[in-house]
């Protein structure tokens, strides 16, 4: 079943319950399980919402990442989201979150050439979901 939410295409039903779990498990530090509750979103999505989806699952893979200590597997699936947010982020309501990653995407670079011990204090993710009023994605 489809549900349609104002100035957005249609997300799966259960899409913004995954979203919310996701992101507070992301916001508790526990980024693989958010990594997990995001992807069983992903699988039945399509379009905007899956691209954000997948997103959100790299970045979450990436501060994973960190947290073992791997540098380059965080700048790189922290790059690799973020190349997929940005252009989504002002259409959900995530362009600080977005912004915030950016730093500490340059701070995890500084980390793999050795000029850093770390990427840095991860960002809060606030509640994602389209809105009335906010900018559609670019096509």
């Amino acid at each position: 079943m489809q549900d349609t939410l104002p100035g957005k295409g249609q997300l799966n039903t259960d899409t913004a319950a995954r979203l919310e779990r996701g992101r507070a498990l992301f916001n508790s530090g526990r980024y693989f399980e958010a990594h997990e509750a995001w992807e069983e979103a992903w699988l039945t999505e399509r379009g905007d919402a899956r691209l954000l989806l997948q997103g959100l699952i790299q970045v979450a893979a990436g501060c994973h990442k960190a947290g073992e200590g791997r540098a380059e597997g965080c700048a790189r699936l922290i790059a690799a989201g973020l190349k997929k947010l940005e252009p989504l982020a002002a259409a959900y309501g995530i362009e600080d979150f977005a912004a915030a990653l950016a730093l500490v995407h340059g701070r995890a670079l500084s980390w793999v050439r050795g000029q850093a011990t770390g990427a840095g204090p991860i960002p809060a993710l606030p509640p994602v979901a389209p809105g009335p009023g906010r900018p559609q994605p670019p096509r």
